[in-house]
């Protein structure tokens, strides 16, 4: 007897995008250490971008920021809550401890867009994809352009062309 695997659950996938940030710290280890705790079990990561330094958003006055956006395939098809929880986790293990809102942070694991192309929806406590700013971070369009020139937005929009002066600086 063949034992074959899971029918996927409604609403999961095996590729998840997700940026990764930290301003407090080794930032460069930092990520580090988040692509290697996202990176387990049935995850690895495909596809990782550039580091690129930012400005951080929402309260100005704070280090700036090391950014990358890593693209992840599970073996096995996750839910949406399942890619958030091992975002949280991935955060804990590097480093991240509670502050306010747009405060400064050691590790930041956020859950961008969905599937192959990026073409999944979902919002529940906790998550909503594609991330709500994604359209008013082009630094985040950007590096989501670094690993896939012609992705778009569920909404349809081509991340590239809201990437702005941050596209060409990577190339």
């Amino acid at each position: 007897m063949t034992s074959e695997p899971p029918a996927p659950r409604a609403g999961s996938t095996a590729v998840a995008w997700v940026g990764l940030g930290a301003n407090l710290g080794h930032r460069t280890a930092a990520l580090a250490a988040l692509r290697a705790a996202l990176a387990s079990g049935p995850v690895h990561v495909e596809a990782a971008s550039r580091e690129l330094l930012t400005r951080a958003v929402g309260v100005r006055r704070q280090p700036d920021f090391h950014d990358q956006v890593v693209r992840l395939r599970s073996e096995v098809p996750l839910a949406p809550a399942e890619w958030l929880a091992r975002c949280d986790r991935a955060q804990r293990a590097a480093g991240r401890r509670p502050t306010y809102r747009w405060g400064p942070r050691r590790a930041d694991a956020d859950v961008l867009l969905l599937g192959e192309r990026g073409e999944l929806r979902a919002c529940e406590t906790g998550l909503c994809v594609p991330h709500p700013e994604l359209g008013n971070r082009p630094f985040l369009c950007a590096l989501l352009a670094e690993l896939d020139l012609m992705l778009r937005h569920p909404d349809g929009w081509l991340l590239a062309e809201r990437a702005g002066v941050f596209l060409s600086s990577l190339r």
